[in-house]
This record gives structure tokens, C-alpha cells and sequence, in this order.
């Protein structure tokens, strides 16, 4: 699955459903216009994306380079613009890989508010990752992709959160929804607060929500949760979705 806006600012995204795409609708993450319903693509569209070489790491995709979060493969007259989230900045603690996890998305669509939190990177591995995505030797080449802003750019720590201006989207028992959060939390407007989301398989997602640079952090929660439309199995019941679309999720709510 990946993310893409196709000609007419359509935000989908292309996924495993019998080569069909999911669309969030002409006003994407950031628009103030109500979202209109989901529909589907057929797989015509899709089939005009090709698989190319990502001018930065040399990885082939298909839809976006999963390490480097950029798109590849655009076909001519699609344009593949910036979404403007309503928060201050996403910060997503990410341990997936990356060819797996639908966080990527996020970055590819918002690079300028979206920061990766990359705990699946290990030292003691050669791998591909987005934390080891051949920059260094991909970055003098022709065709390279610039660095994202410092504060926007990957990092392999949690940082230090201050709990009045960051909270984690997490569905645990003392989650509210963002819109009914108690003004004794102290949380600026949404344009002010930074939103962690954990993107990891959902085991260790309940491990990380306890890190102790999260575990001082409110939790909030989607007040109606979608139906979910990714590939990927889980066993977690009804209510559970991506990560993009928990994130999409929250943002129409915001709005």
C-alpha cells in the first residue's frame, strides 16, 4: 500500500484490495471542507504507476520509496502535493519495517510535519532501513533528493516531551478524543501540539506506549474509529486501523 495524490488533488491510498485504491477525498488531511466518503479506484489508474529506481538509495518501488518516503513512479499528469496536517508536527515512533508499515505514508505526503522515530534500525545490522537508506552515497549522484528540515529529519531516540504541548494517539483505558480533552491538561490548540503516534505491531506498540519518555504523556483516541480498509491481518477485533488511516482519522476529527 502507499500514499499518492492523483490529478485533482485526490489524496489514496493505492493498496492490496484486488488492485484497487482507497481515496480520502478531494480535501485531504488539511482542508477545512467536510471530507466526502471513501470510494475506490480502479486498477487502471494504479497500472499507470510505474516501478523505477529511487534517485537517492537506488531501491525500486513501485508508488514511493519506503526508506528515503519519497514518491517514485508518477505517471504524467499526476501531482503528488504536500498535505498540511492540522497539528504542530507528528513525531511517529517507528519499529516496523518500513516496506510493511503504513506511517511511511505520512512522511511521503507531509515530509515538513512528519518526523520519524526509527527504533527498528539496528547497529548490528547491514539491512536497509530508513535510517540507513544509502544517503551517503546516493546524496552527490544526480538526481539526489534533499535533506528533510533538522527538526523534521530522522531520529533514533525517543526525545524528551513536554506533557502540555504532546500527547499520544493511543487507545488505552484513560484515552478521551482530542476534541473532549479537559482544559486542566493544558494542551495549546491542536495547531500547537505535537501528536506522537506508535506504528509497531500492536504487542510491542503497548510496550512503547509504557516508554518512560511516553509514559508521562496524555493519550487521546479517535472518537469513531473507521472501518478499516488495509491489507495486512490482524486478530485485534473491530475498531483497529492503520496507522495512516488513524491518522487521517484524527485529523478530520480535528477539523
Amino acid at each position: 500500500s502507499c500514499g499518492a495524490l492523483s490529478a485533482g488533488a485526490t489524496l489514496h491510498l493505492p493498496g492490496r484490495f484486488s488492485g484497487a485504491a482507497v481515496v480520502w477525498g478531494r480535501s485531504g488531511l488539511g482542508s477545512r471542507a467536510p471530507p466526502p466518503p471513501m470510494t475506490m479506484l480502479g486498477s487502471e489508474e494504479v497500472a499507470r504507476w510505474q516501478r523505477v529506481p529511487c534517485p537517492r538509495c537506488h531501491q525500486r518501488a513501485m508508488f514511493y520509496c519506503p526508506f528515503c518516503c519519497s514518491p517514485l513512479g508518477v505517471p504524467d499528469g499526476v501531482s503528488v502535493p504536500e498535505v498540511r496536517l492540522p497539528f504542530k508536527r507528528c513525531d511517529i515512533v517507528f519499529d516496523d519495517a518500513a516496506k510493511k508499515a503504513t506511517s511511511i505514508h505520512a512522511k511521503v505526503l507531509s515530509p515538513t510535519q512528519v518526523r520519524l522515530i526509527d527504533l527498528f534500525t539496528s547497529d548490528g545490522s547491514a539491512n536497509r532501513t530508513l535510517s540507513r537508506t544509502g544517503a551517503e552515497a546516493g546524496s552527490a549522484r544526480e538526481g539526489a533528493v534533499e535533506e528533510p528540515a533538522a527538526e523534521c529529519a530522522t531520529i533514533r531516540e525517543i526525545p524528551e516531551y513536554d506533557p502540555c504541548s504532546a500527547a499520544v494517539l493511543f487507545p488505552d483505558d484513560s484515552s478521551v478524543p482530542l476534541e473532549e480533552v479537559p482544559a486542566d491538561w493544558g494542551f495549546p490548540p491542536p495547531d500547537g501540539l505535537t501528536l506522537v503516534v506508535i506504528d509497531a505491531p500492536w504487542r510491542r506498540a503497548q510496550v512503547l506506549r509504557r516508554h518512560p519518555r511516553l509514559a508521562a504523556l496524555r493519550s487521546v483516541r479517535l472518537r469513531e474509529p473507521p472501518a478499516s480498509r488495509f491489507w495486512r491481518y490482524h486478530a485485534e477485533g473491530a475498531g483497529c486501523v492503520s496507522t495512516i488511516e488513524a491518522m487521517a482519522a484524527i485529523a478530520r476529527e480535528v477539523e
